[in-house]
């Protein structure tokens, strides 16, 4: 049953949704976006999406690209003021993680089991960290590993392909990451964008095993992560190669 606070709760999410959904929606009508096999994004189950991440555009693409709601787990930067934090939660779905003090992410990582054994989502992480304008992959963090380890989510690569990258890293608008998306998003606009999803990396026997072994051993448990990351990296390098492909392709014809 229902109790009124969660009914509340989701007259509040549904409202501060509507600026999204227009926003997204609008922005598709200037934008050329493909995907290839979306099929691998599940309709009825959760899942992580692991995405790279080229520029502050990348979450309004990917979120008109899929047509569903994801909650982003994004950098605690971008939630530095009141506004920003307000901003990021509510209009944005994000949920902050802490770099520089990874004991601030306990209560992030309790929400998102929480909304994950509640309701059937998608979250959305950048293992690259950071904005990688280098045109190249660059190495991956384990969060992506690790909330899928935690949860018992599959863990679905997305590479985004062939954005125009805006204002270089360097420059002065790139210290705003504010500004940064919203030349990204005027920059890609009639842009032809390619989307290429891997196929879900499952969690297997094998790897949880480690899991029921204690909490003493730490060694397994960080080489199961450590497995999760490095086949994540590995199914990336495929969907980058065949994007390449995909162009050089093109070019001939």
């Amino acid at each position: 049953m229902v109790t009124m606070i969660e009914m509340k709760e989701k007259i509040l999410d549904f409202f501060y949704s509507i600026p999204r959904i227009l926003f997204i929606n609008f922005f598709k009508l200037f934008v050329r976006i493909r995907v290839f096999n979306i099929k691998n994004i599940p309709k009825d189950k959760s899942a992580i999406l692991a995405i790279n991440h080229t520029t502050g555009a990348d979450p309004i693409v990917l979120l008109g690209a899929v047509g569903k709601k994801i909650h982003f787990i994004v950098s605690a930067k971008n939630f530095s003021t009141r506004f920003t934090a307000f901003f990021m939660r509510k209009f944005s779905s994000s949920l902050p993680i802490y770099k520089e003090c990874s004991a601030k992410n306990t209560s992030t990582f309790k929400e998102l089991f929480l909304i994950s054994k509640k309701y059937r989502v998608l979250f959305g992480i950048f293992p690259e960290g950071n904005l990688n304008k280098n045109g190249n992959l660059a190495q991956f963090h384990k969060g992506a590993a690790y909330l899928s380890f935690k949860t018992g989510l599959p863990i679905i690569p997305v590479y985004l392909h062939n954005l125009r990258k805006g204002v270089k890293p360097e420059s002065f608008i790139a210290r705003s990451n504010v500004a940064e998306g919203i030349i990204s998003i005027i920059a890609n606009t009639f842009q032809k964008i390619n989307i290429f999803v891997g196929d879900p990396i499952n969690l297997t026997a094998e790897m949880i095993e480690a899991d029921f072994k204690g909490p003493t051993d730490v060694k397994n448990y960080k080489s199961t992560i450590s497995q999760i990351n490095e086949t994540l990296s590995e199914e990336f390098s495929e969907l980058e190669e065949k994007a390449d492909e995909i162009v050089c392709a093109r070019a001939k014809s």
